[in-house]
């Protein structure tokens, strides 16, 4: 059976030190932003620089950037606004552009594994081991409550076996093939990976 093309960014399963995810993640302010939409899955990295109350900014990561991690919720509610008559959004997982100032709770650990689709080329069982780019929309124009989603994707193409002039630049390293029913090794296939390079390690193979 055909793997479905249906990308959802990257989502934490577990981390190189055997344990579960344990679902914690750090809070960061995403200045008001009229090129980029933000989504869960989506990669974020530091901005510089943070709101009136300390909190550090962040911004979404190209695939040259450094990543600090990996957005897995937005907060309903921010500082100093009573919750008094307030309905809130608690189905919030995305921003479109231009909302404002914002916030996003992200996994900045970088020992969590994440599960990630690859595009229409596919990574093969050759792959893994290897490192790999991926495929960033800055705005995702087609975010909606039917596609809420991160559309971040792994980009085959770019497969750089580490050792290999150009591997130590690219941010995700590919751990395994997703061994589900639902998955098969081609086109769209779901890949564990790691951060190669990451705001709080450094890139696999550096001296």
């Amino acid at each position: 059976m055909a793997n479905t093309n249906a990308p959802r960014g990257l989502s934490p399963v577990g981390s190189i030190t055997g344990a579960a995810w344990n679902q914690q993640g750090q809070t960061f302010a995403i200045a008001n932003d009229a090129s980029n939409s933000y989504a869960i899955g989506d990669v974020v990295k530091l901005a510089g620089g943070s709101d009136t109350n300390g909190t550090a900014f962040v911004t979404k990561a190209a695939t040259t950037d450094i990543p600090v991690g990996v957005i897995v919720g937005f907060r309903v509610a921010n500082y100093g606004v009573s919750l008094q008559g307030t309905t809130l959004a608690l189905n919030q997982i995305y921003f479109p552009v231009s909302s404002g100032l914002q916030y996003a709770v992200v996994v900045t650990d970088p020992s969590i594994i994440f599960e990630i689709e690859t595009d229409a080329t596919g990574a093969s069982a050759a792959n893994v081991g290897a490192n790999a780019p991926m495929t960033i929309t800055a705005n995702q124009t087609t975010l909606s409550q039917s596609s809420p989603l991160s559309s971040t994707v792994l980009t085959s193409s770019g497969i750089i076996a580490q050792g290999t002039t150009g591997s130590l630049a690219l941010p995700l390293t590919i751990i395994g093939v997703v061994q589900r029913s639902d998955n098969a090794v081609g086109a769209y296939d779901n890949v564990q990976v790691i951060f190669n390079r990451h705001q709080y390690k450094q890139a696999q193979g550096t001296a």
